[in-house]
């Protein structure tokens, strides 16, 4: 069974018996942050495995701990891909300003990430990050032999496909994010995309 990987701050609150995190499916709304380092898998060619390794652990440990101060859940990796939660498992008061804030955090530290990689003559890596906000539902999914706490719903499809469409540096959050943070965070209204 894999539980969610929750803020030290939350798991601190749970072992108080302050708050109780809920098994099995339920709705609720959630913003969603998918990170994406772009031409990972070329800038990996001809290059041993294991420094590969060893970047990605370095990448994730800042990463994460980013996530981790704005509250964020980490919902798992997939390959250099980080997909992280506001307001699951635990509800999250203005999860999406958190969830756009947490990214602009993100970049602010590969840029300190990238420049000691640049002083050991390694290349810089750059970023994607696509935004959502809406309904899913959230619990533990899998078989008897593995569950895995995780998010599903079209909700969560949409963030997916913002990362996809995000260039290098590029912070794409949809409307309904938009919504939420409009006036406290500067942004820029890019032209309509057809998502699957």
């Amino acid at each position: 069974r894999s539980p969610p990987i929750i803020p030290p701050s939350v798991v601190e609150q749970v072992l108080k018996g302050e708050l109780v995190i809920e098994k099995g499916g339920r709705v609720s709304e959630v913003t969603m942050l998918f990170s994406d380092i772009r031409g990972f898998t070329t800038m990996s060619d001809g290059r041993p495995p294991q420094e590969i390794v060893n970047t990605l652990n370095e990448y994730f440990e800042v990463m994460v701990d980013i996530l981790f101060q704005f509250s964020g859940t980490l919902d798992k990796f997939v390959g250099d891909e980080i997909i992280g939660l506001f307001g699951a498992p635990i509800a999250l008061d203005d999860a999406p300003f958190k969830g756009v804030s947490c990214a602009l955090s993100m970049f602010q530290a590969l840029e300190e990430f990238n420049r000691t990689r640049g002083a050991e003559n390694q290349p810089p890596l750059r970023i994607g990050v696509g935004i959502n906000t809406g309904h899913v539902i959230t619990g533990s999914i899998g078989s008897t032999r593995a569950l895995q706490y995780t998010a599903i719903g079209d909700a969560m499809n949409v963030a997916s496909r913002l990362v996809n469409v995000a260039g290098s540096g590029d912070i794409i959050i949809s409307e309904d994010t938009y919504k939420h943070v409009s006036g406290r965070i500067e942004c820029k209204q890019l032209p309509p995309v057809k998502v699957k």
